[in-house]
């Protein structure tokens, strides 16, 4: 039993790191394309560039807010 917990703690342990992984791609490829923007410059593209940068914004935030919520490891702060 010890040896499957082990098993399962370390398999949640790697989901844990992939989400992460797959998150920060996602963030990175948001910043790719700002950047691609920014090389155009023209009305249009500086129009999407504060959407892309409002993007951006929200899911650092939402990160953020992730890491500050302690309610799945039963903390109260």
């Amino acid at each position: 039993m010890k040896a499957f917990l082990r098993l399962l703690t370390a398999a949640l342990e790697a989901y844990v790191e992939f989400v992460r992984l797959q998150r920060d791609r996602h963030l990175d490829a948001l910043e790719d394309r700002l950047d691609a923007l920014a090389s155009i410059g023209d009305p249009s593209s500086k129009l999407l560039m504060e959407r892309v940068a409002q993007r951006i914004d929200r899911e650092r935030q939402r990160l953020i807010r992730s890491s500050d919520d302690h309610s799945d490891r039963g903390e109260n702060v």
